[in-house]
């Protein structure tokens, strides 16, 4: 493993960050009725956690000798709640899977304290993940 694929895969969790940011801003402004109004509630806090991953990954991409993305990975347009919802619980969990293998690239070439932050931001997606899954349940 080298110090540039570490960087080209935390600039592949960067644009789905930066994917991240818009699709939920997007199903926000999408999102009508009492399910829309929980749908707006449960995005709120979520979109904080992924800037803050955006931001770190941003610094740590520099740091590293990179340059960071500004491009957004693609995604669906579903024009359903329950679809747009299914569309974010399959994009968390590939970002959880993405987090735990760039996670392990790090520990590779010994950047430690990358390591376990990618492991925190795993565990964050994992989060999300769960309360998608909880919603769905009930829809």
């Amino acid at each position: 493993m080298t110090k540039e694929q570490v960087i080209q895969g935390l600039n592949d969790d960067l644009a789905a960050e930066w994917g991240t940011i818009i699709r939920y801003t997007y199903q926000a402004a999408k999102s009508f009725g009492l399910p829309g109004a929980e749908l707006r509630e449960l995005l709120k806090p979520e979109l904080q956690d992924e800037l803050r991953h955006a931001s770190f990954l941003t610094d740590v991409i520099v740091d590293l000798g990179g340059e960071p993305s500004t491009s957004p990975k693609r995604f669906e347009k579903p024009g359903t709640l329950k679809e747009m919802l299914e569309v974010d619980l399959r994009m968390e969990m590939s970002d959880v899977e993405n987090y735990k293998m760039h996670a392990e690239w790090a520990n590779q070439i010994g950047e430690m304290e990358l390591k376990v932050k990618l492991e925190e931001m795993a565990a964050d997606e994992a989060s999300h993940a769960r309360e998608i899954r909880r919603i769905l349940k009930g829809m």
